[in-house]
């Protein structure tokens, strides 16, 4: 066999390569990347093809701000050379491309990690907050210049700067004279480890383990003739039992009035199975409609002295799940709180924001105690007293802090809104003016914004910008002048004056018929997503 000894090289030049006197092998890059970031610098390349298009037509690529904590990564990096990739096309095409990088500075991560700094400063850890997310904003623009970005890294945008949160709170005023902000009372989300409320945006969903508890709660009146009748009342939390005000039913569906075991109960008559075991069997003594049920009154079954009434839960109660007999608790759910608001019932927060029970649950033994603790404490009494009928290890889907992954709670509190409900029409209108790329995303929006409940923007922490609400008796004063005053001496002081009180003295001098001696400042800051979500509009002007 004959073999024919190539020459690679003389193969290789005669291949149409592209060539290039940039050192591939045996560089040193990092050296090399100084030198022309460097050179990109110093030529200013950047600020003189800004300038040689400035009377082009417009390209605008608006950079969302990325937060001030830590280190730059791989998913900044994809995010701002794609970016860059976009507006350098965009560039040599002839269009005017400012691109101006952005950093959000508020909110709890940083807030966070100045309290494990500085623990005794709670109610002074704003200068360290400040300081700390710009030292970080600092760190995170040296990295992105290795990018070699198209853009002005001395010009930038930070969402603690005053000029920025002034910006901010006149955004905050045009929605109250729009009638967009309102103060809302309801159970919302809550992380009780931060002692803060969660908008849906900042909530994730988790598989979680919970005990699906079927326990009793006696009618105090006879029902068909039946003496001691027992309600078959299910729960996922436990915990909120002391604070049950109703039990809901479904009114069109059948239940069944049984024998369990030589007691009576009443369970939804599609979950008969979950009472038959091979010790017990249920006896059907009569089968009736969950009409038949509202506005029979029960026992407490913790609290002798309080009636608890069967509602109508339609709207909610789904028959192939639990035994259509629902405990309510308004404090601890959005259904429950809508339910005793329908029947004119006082409503008040048994829990407190770190999640300790207080004395308005009116159960000695629990006051003082956690949720978490209270859940166990709970099964087992009821288990002593022999009102559990069935308790089983359940895994379901439950909203947990995006931050730290720990559970949240529903818990009833005032709360500042946004009124997206008013205008959710314009905004699935706005969706068919926009180009989406691919086209299944424009449904995608149109899904989530048709879901989208009114946004709560208000948060029980100090590191943001503060809600500009007054409160005269602990009324709010909701005033558009009054907040616009606010942005022009935040613009020139700062949202400190806000948080150290400096700025009522001006306010009173200012408005003295609407602000007086009693008049407190509100303490409640933005919603982070708030800050960032506005950025298009305050840089507009930069």
């Amino acid at each position: 066999m004959f073999y024919y000894k190539m020459d690679l090289k003389k193969v290789k030049n005669t291949l149409l390569l592209p060539k290039t006197n940039f050192p591939l092998k045996n560089a040193n890059h990092l050296e090399n990347e100084k030198k022309i970031r460097d050179l990109w610098e110093e030529r200013k390349i950047y600020q003189k093809i800004l300038e040689k298009n400035k009377n082009n037509p417009s390209f605008i690529l608006h950079s969302g701000p990325p937060y001030a904590n830590g280190k730059i990564h791989l998913g900044h990096v994809l995010n701002f050379l794609v970016k860059d990739i976009i507006v350098r096309w965009q560039a040599s095409m002839g269009h005017y491309t400012p691109f101006l990088l952005g950093w959000d500075a508020h909110g709890l991560p940083i807030e966070h990690k100045m309290l494990q700094v500085y623990p005794d400063k709670k109610n002074d850890l704003r200068p360290f907050c400040h300081q700390f997310a710009c030292e970080q904003a600092q760190i995170q623009r040296e990295q992105l210049k290795k990018l070699g970005l198209f853009t002005d890294y001395e010009k930038y945008y930070i969402t603690s700067d005053k000029n920025y949160e002034a910006e901010q709170l006149r955004i905050f005023g045009e929605m109250v004279k729009k009638n967009l902000i309102y103060q809302g009372f309801r159970p919302i989300h809550w992380s009780c480890g931060h002692e803060t409320a969660l908008a849906e945006a900042e909530i994730e969903y988790y598989e979680k383990k919970d005990t699906s508890l079927y326990f009793k709660i006696t009618l105090l009146e006879n029902f068909f003739g039946k003496e001691n009748v027992n309600l078959s009342v299910w729960t996922t939390q436990p915990w909120t039992i002391p604070a049950n005000q109703l039990v809901a039913v479904k009114k069109s569906a059948s239940y069944a009035l049984v024998n369990y075991n030589e007691e009576y109960l009443i369970t939804l008559e599609k979950s008969l199975n979950l009472l038959n075991n091979e010790e017990r069997l249920a006896k059907v003594e009569r089968i009736f409609l969950g009409e038949e049920l509202l506005g029979k009154a029960y026992l407490h079954p913790y609290r002798k002295e309080i009636k608890g009434y069967i509602v109508d839960g339609s709207d909610f109660i789904e028959e192939g799940e639990g035994t259509g007999l629902v405990h309510l608790a308004p404090a601890f759910g959005a259904e429950d709180f809508a339910a005793a608001k329908k029947e004119k019932l006082v409503i008040e927060c048994p829990l407190e924001p770190n999640g300790y029970f207080n004395e308005k649950i009116g159960i000695p033994e629990i006051i003082n105690k956690h949720y978490s603790e209270v859940n166990n404490y709970i099964i087992t009494d009821l288990e002593k007293r022999n009102l559990i009928i069935k308790k089983k290890i359940i895994t379901h889907s439950y909203p947990h802090d995006w931050r730290d992954k720990s559970p949240l709670v529903y818990r009833l509190t005032k709360q500042w809104f946004i009124k997206v409900e008013a205008i959710k029409k314009e905004l699935l209108k706005n969706i068919q003016e926009v180009k989406w790329y691919p086209n299944w995303t424009e449904e995608k929006m149109w899904q989530i914004i048709t879901a989208r409940e009114d946004w709560c923007i208000s948060r029980q922490r100090k590191w943001g910008v503060p809600i500009p609400i007054l409160y005269k008796n602990d009324e709010p004063i909701l005033n558009s002048e009054i907040i616009d005053y606010v942005a022009e001496i935040v613009a020139s002081r700062g949202s400190d004056c806000w948080f150290n009180g400096s700025i009522l003295p001006l306010l009173r001098e200012k408005f003295p018929n609407l602000i007086n001696e009693k008049t407190v400042l509100g303490q409640d800051i933005m919603d982070v997503w708030l800050d960032s979500g506005v950025s298009h509009w305050c840089i507009l002007k930069k």
